[in-house]
């Protein structure tokens, strides 16, 4: 027994020093990482250089530290694009008597939807404004890529690659057949007037509803619309003839491409920098021996020390990106308790004479959502709150919009989805007759456990949840219309969870103004009455260690997982959506792929 003991002792104290090491170890890697990518010294510009810009890279609201990418050894140099930086870095470009020209790497653009992408394509816009041109190149060029690339005045394709140019399309998952097969019974509860609300109906039908396919195909084609003219003007391609090459696949391949006038050149990337050289020669009229420098976008983003630099008077921006939920969130998700604070604290301080709400969601947690909406009414009574709308700012992202002094949106911001919902799943079927787990209870009253996940609802449950989210929405409405102005019946007969676009939005009165960031700065200044100000940025972005002990950070995990899983693990993570859905959400029906 003796040795026993002995030898039980050895084996806890070598897993407990192996676990230590291992401890010590990733801080060590983790602290190195860090200390690497701050310690790069700030770099220099020579003259005659083309600034490269990799847009294969995340692209977010702002730069975050993304744990997901720091943590995946085979991404340790996949660093993100914050937009609003992206903004600073390529002004100063266009002024730098260095920079001649502008690179573009594009490939399959990490972008939740077009606005992001519209945004991009503008400040490229304004960048050849100076007389520099643009120059870009791609390996595997998916549509979103080829968007911005059209801003180019030259497009390169490798020989090997593709343009995946084919009109937008939403392919929907369902989840009823399989829900069935793993013995899952889900109950969606929704407002009898919400047709269009339909986030909840991936798990109840096979496939799309009537109201949902219609309204669909009109933002879609709405979306379509803008993009598709803005992409034929710039290739000089009449706009039938453009929907025609789409139409019929035939600016896919290389070689058609190239012969419809999709591209410019079929090559590889060396090649293209060796053209790019000549051609900034010829451009600049530089001696034919120059030699042409190229420098990173990460490299030229270190040249500029502060991207926002403070003032006596401000104008403060406050991110909310990601999914709406209780609580306090994390660069990539809005909680509520983080965004009250930074819209509470930006509105006390002297210095900040207007807000500007960057919204970037698809919605999510209703109460959550009413919680920030409270903030923003309050805020809005002490100076201008203005609303810049990015890809998404839909049902809970519509709803803390809503009540904004001034909202503005791109284009093709998908928004509105006023509506709610609420997903009750029952796993009592899965868990008796896939593993042999049942259960008994003992009730005071009968509805004593009326809504756990393991029991049926009764039918007293149903009819007061009903109730719950009826009142919900017509709170919803109500919450719309006081801040838009406009007669509740109103509110109501274009809410009912229809999605529409920022140009839609704009015609039914749910926006003020067309344009992305930058003209909601503009805004808040104007509505401030202020010509010289600076930007302070609210929350204070999460550092690596902050998120790493975050336990609240789930998203940085699920999509590392989600990565290294693939499509199947996408399952998992509805079921687990479902789960975790607390009480009535406010949510956009599904995030589509354009």
């Amino acid at each position: 027994m003796k040795q026993f003991f002995k030898f039980l002792f050895a084996s806890c104290l070598g897993s407990f020093l192996a676990m230590a090491l291992a401890v010590v170890f990733f801080f060590m890697l983790i602290g190195s990482l860090v200390a690497s990518i701050g310690s790069t010294p700030t770099k220099t510009v020579k003259d005659n250089t083309v600034l490269v810009i990799n847009l294969s890279k995340p692209i977010y609201d702002r730069e975050v530290t993304d744990l997901s990418s720091i943590l995946s050894a085979s991404n340790l140099n996949n660093t993100n694009i914050g937009l609003t930086e992206f903004f600073t870095v390529i002004n100063k470009a266009k002024k730098d008597k260095n920079i001649k020209a502008i690179m573009l790497d594009v490939s399959i653009l990490q972008t939740n939807g077009i606005a992001t992408a519209q945004e991009i394509r503008e400040t490229l816009e304004s960048f050849k404004q100076s007389g520099k041109k643009i120059y870009a190149y791609s390996d595997m060029c998916d549509q979103k890529s080829y968007y911005i690339a059209t801003v180019a005045d030259k497009i390169m394709i490798n020989p090997a690659g593709m343009v995946m140019l084919s009109g937008m399309g939403a392919e929907v998952m369902y989840f009823k057949d399989l829900i069935d097969k793993f013995e899952i019974d889900v109950d969606l509860i929704r407002p009898k007037n919400n047709a269009f609300k339909s986030a909840g109906e991936t798990y109840i039908v096979n496939k799309m509803s009537d109201s949902n396919r219609v309204q669909t195909r009109e933002y879609l084609t709405s979306i379509w619309d803008i993009i598709a003219a803005q992409m034929a003007k710039s290739r000089n391609i009449s706009l039938d003839k453009f929907n025609q090459i789409t139409g019929n696949l035939d600016g896919f391949l290389p070689q058609d491409a190239l012969k419809h006038n999709i591209i410019d050149y079929i090559g590889f990337k060396t090649d293209f920098k060796d053209s790019i050289s000549n051609y900034v020669i010829a451009d600049q009229h530089l001696s034919k021996k120059s030699k042409i420098k190229f420098i990173t976008y990460a490299d030229y983003r270190k040249t500029i020390e502060n991207i926002y630099d403070t003032e006596d008077q401000n104008i403060a921006v406050v991110y909310a990106y990601g999914n709406v939920s209780q609580g306090k969130g994390s660069d990539l998700s809005i909680g509520s308790e983080t965004t009250c604070k930074a819209i509470e604290k930006a509105a006390k301080d002297k210095s900040v004479k207007a807000i500007v709400l960057r919204v970037n969601s698809p919605g999510g947690d209703a109460v959550a959502s009413e919680l920030i909406t409270n903030e923003v009414i309050k805020a809005k009574k002490i100076k201008p709150v203005v609303v810049s709308m990015g890809d998404y700012a839909a049902s809970a992202g519509y709803e803390m919009s809503s009540n904004a002094s001034y909202i503005v949106a791109n284009q093709t911001t998908i928004t509105g989805s006023i509506g709610v919902f609420g997903v009750m799943p029952n796993f009592s079927r899965a868990l008796k007759h896939n593993l042999g787990i049942t259960f008994d209870t003992v009730k005071t009253h009968k509805n004593s456990n009326p809504m756990t996940i393991t029991t049926p609802m009764t039918e007293d449950a149903k009819a007061m949840m009903q109730k719950n989210v009826e009142r919900f929405y017509v709170n919803f409405v109500e919450r719309v219309a006081q801040g838009r102005g406009k007669d509740t019946e109103y509110i109501n007969s274009i809410a009912r969870g229809r999605v529409w676009t920022g140009v839609e939005a704009k015609n039914k009165g749910l926006v003020d103004e067309i344009g992305g960031f930058n003209k909601a700065i503009e805004v808040a200044a104007k509505m401030a009455g202020i010509k010289k100000y600076g930007i302070v940025a609210y929350p204070e972005p999460m550092g690596v260690f902050e998120q790493f002990m975050d336990t609240e950070s789930e998203q940085m995990k699920l999509k590392s997982f989600t990565k290294e899983l693939g499509k199947p693990y996408s399952f998992f993570l509805e079921i687990k959506n479902i789960s975790d859905m607390q009480g009535v959400q406010a949510r956009l029906p599904y995030i589509i792929n354009f």
